[in-house]
């Protein structure tokens, strides 16, 4: 089913997120300890520097992309919560002409490979057919130690450079939409 093989392709790309922490070490305990405080900052930072979510999987990827927003793409709605290569997600798919999935990862975009893209509010990335994958991902940063990723998979097949488009207007949706 399209479905599955999307999974698939959605997993291979997934890579973009999970690359990002392994160019890098940083000291200390990845988890913060419950009575650990985050530097609080006016709500007028960047949104590099949010405080409000330092935490990838505490994202509600589902609610990234709005019914309104998927319908209007093409999407089939509601998005369909689960684990996207190991982490938290929410995909959709546009009947016989791509999938989407949106996850979330507890790494940072330092290190994630791919070419800068432009988005109003935050630093992203956008890799094409990653890890042998057929798809376009893009990867935002949420915050230092967090990024989301769009990905956008052909179905059928083909380049992921053909659906380059449709995952730099959905990145642009949710770019809107994160802390």
């Amino acid at each position: 089913m399209a479905r599955s093989r999307f999974g698939l392709v959605a997993a291979g790309l997934v890579a973009l997120a999970a690359v990002a922490g392994c160019s890098q070490e940083e000291p200390g305990n990845p988890v913060g300890s419950p009575g650990t405080s985050v530097p609080s900052s006016p709500k007028t930072t960047s949104p590099s520097q949010t405080s409000s979510r330092p935490n990838g999987s505490a994202i509600d990827t589902c609610s990234l992309l709005p019914d309104a927003d998927a319908a209007r793409l093409g999407l089939s709605t509601p998005g369909e919560p689960g684990r996207i290569g190991g982490m938290p997600g929410c995909d959709w798919t546009a009947s016989g002409k791509f999938g989407v999935a949106i996850t979330s990862s507890n790494k940072g975009l330092s290190g994630t490979p791919g070419e800068s893209v432009s988005l109003p509010k935050r630093k992203a990335v956008q890799a094409v057919d990653l890890d042998g994958g057929q798809g376009c991902g893009i990867a935002m940063e949420v915050s230092a130690s967090s990024t989301v990723l769009v990905i956008v998979s052909p179905v059928g097949g083909g380049s992921g450079a053909q659906v380059c488009p449709q995952a730099l207007e959905i990145a642009k949706i949710v770019d809107a939409r994160l802390p």
